[in-house]
This record gives structure tokens, sequence and C-alpha cells, in this order.
């Protein structure tokens, strides 16, 4: 009997150590794709921090984060392309890779942020025909990410930047625009991420469109 103990003892230990050891790769990966990803200035360069996390997506099929960070880097490259032909594919991908981050891990405050950024996307391309369909969603996601987390700065950000970049007719307020950015950047001060592979983005974006919303 407590041979058999012993066996199963050293079976499960086993395969603690042999998750431990997969844990640990999945996370140096994920630091490697994600070191400067802050500098990153143009689209190519953000469809090639893409394509990493997505090698790291095919991979690792039941982590939220590779596909979370596809669609962040798919929306940053649709922010920073001047091809307006690539813009529905950009939004599409987005799209697409947040909605399989959503399905392995509902109700995540930082996937509906991303949601939102993405409605976004969508109304940029043809804000005549997109603006009425999406901007309501885009406004409950935004609330959501609030609901399920309220320290998350980056929901704050986005809705400040909403209501900044929004035309006044639309309902752009930039009064109210520098009054949520301030909450997000007090947020920001005390803001700790849950490990050094989760989001933890867009401090400096909040300064710039504080700045913004100052003059």
């Amino acid at each position: 009997m407590k041979k058999a103990l012993s066996i199963t003892a050293l079976f499960l230990f086993a395969l603690a150590m042999q998750a431990q050891t997969a844990n640990e790769k999945f996370v140096k990966a994920m630091e490697k794709a994600l070191s400067g990803i802050d500098t990153l200035k143009t689209a190519e360069q953000w469809l090639a921090a893409s394509n990493n996390f997505e090698r790291i997506a095919q991979k690792e099929t039941k982590e939220w984060l590779p596909p979370y960070y596809v669609a962040f880097c798919q929306t940053m490259a649709f922010n920073m392309s001047k091809d307006k032909e690539m813009y529905e594919l950009f939004a599409k991908r987005a799209d697409d890779f947040i909605a399989k981050a959503d399905a392995l891990n509902p109700d995540n405050s930082e996937i509906y942020v991303l949601k939102s950024m993405i409605s976004g996307l969508y109304i940029r391309i043809n804000p005549m025909v997109n603006g009425q369909k999406y901007g309501p969603v885009a406004g409950l996601q935004l609330e959501k990410s609030k609901m399920l987390d309220p320290e998350n700065p980056r929901a704050y950000m986005q809705q400040g930047a909403t209501l900044l970049f929004t035309p006044p007719q639309w309902g752009g307020d930039k009064v109210k625009a520098k009054a949520t950015l301030e909450i997000a950047a007090a947020k920001y001060e005390t803001f700790k991420p849950a490990s050094s592979i989760h989001p933890n983005w867009g401090k400096k974006t909040n300064e710039m469109f504080l700045e913004m919303a100052n003059k």
C-alpha cells in the first residue's frame, strides 16, 4: 500500500514539475514578445509583434493573453496605418482574436476595454454607417469593463479618449474628457498588473491625451 502511495505521489510530483516548466516557458516567451512593445511606432512593427503573439497562441491554446495581445497589436496597427484599405482587415482580425480571448477568460475587464476599442475602429471605418450601431456598444463595453474592475485605468483612459476625439454633436465633451483622463491618471499611479505578462499599457498615452485635453 505504501509503495503504491509513493508511486502515486511521485507521479503527481512529476506532473506538477512538468506543468511548472511549461508555464515558465510560456511566461518567458510572452515576456520576450512583450519586450519593447511600448516603443513600437509603425503599423509594420505592430504587425510583426502581432505575428509573435499569434505563434504563441497557436501553441498555448488554453491561454487568453496571447490572443488578447494579437487583438491589441492589430488595433494599434490600425491606429498607425495610413492605408485605409487595410482598416477593415485590421479591425476584423482584432475582433476575431478578442473573441478567442473572451471565450477563454469571460468577464475580464481588460478584454472589455479592447472590445470597446475595436468597436471604435469600426466607427472610424465608416462613421455615418457604423456610428449608430457601434457607438452605444462601445459605451456599454466600457461600462462593463469598469464594473468588472473599477480600478482598471485603461477603461477610464479609453472613455476619456472617446470623449476627447468624438465631435461635440455626437456626444464628445472636452471638459468631461479631461476629468475622466485625470481619473485614469490617478488609477495608473496605483495599478499593479497581475504578472509580468498581464496588460500594463497606456500610462504614457493617457498623459498625452490629458495634455491635449488641457489645451
